[in-house]
């Protein structure tokens, strides 16, 4: 029974013994419908209740690294560190500041990362999306440059 419906019978209770009861009690019943079922699923959708200026406090942050602050093209390999177990790489970028980096580390505006350290080459693999939506990988080499010594 309903709300409404217990309202009513305690009016109809609550009269006065002498007067005669009223069969016919109204309740008030909803209308039956069917009912829509609606999951919402998640994946692959941002989060409603995050704060956009969250996601621009992240991007700030990570464009203070200044190995993502340059393309790929505008770093110049000058020097590599071989012979040990975890080679590594000099490389200098557009403002022509050095950087030591090696296997794993995340160098250029696409977030590329370093795959392999040869002996005259540095290999960076960059993940990008075309406008259908398919991953693209594309590797990107950068060549030491030999110079010749004078003698």
């Amino acid at each position: 029974m309903n709300s409404l419906g217990m309202i009513l019978s305690l009016i109809l209770v609550s009269q006065d013994p002498n007067q005669p009861v009223v069969s016919n009690s109204i309740e008030a019943e909803a209308p039956k419908t069917d009912a829509v079922v609606y999951t919402y699923n998640p994946f692959g959708k941002r989060d409603p209740f995050r704060s956009f200026l969250a996601d621009r406090k992240y991007e700030k942050e990570q464009a203070k690294d200044p190995l993502l602050a340059f393309d790929l093209a505008k770093f110049t390999l000058t020097g590599i560190i071989w012979g040990v177990a975890n080679p590594k790489a000099i490389v200098k970028d557009g403002d022509n500041r050095g950087h030591i980096i090696s296997r794993g580390t995340r160098i250029g505006r696409n977030k590329g990362q370093v795959v392999r350290i040869l002996k005259d080459e540095l290999v960076v693999s960059e993940e990008f999306r075309d406008p259908l939506g398919k991953l693209l990988v594309s590797e990107f080499v950068m060549k030491l440059e030999k110079t010749e010594s004078k003698k």
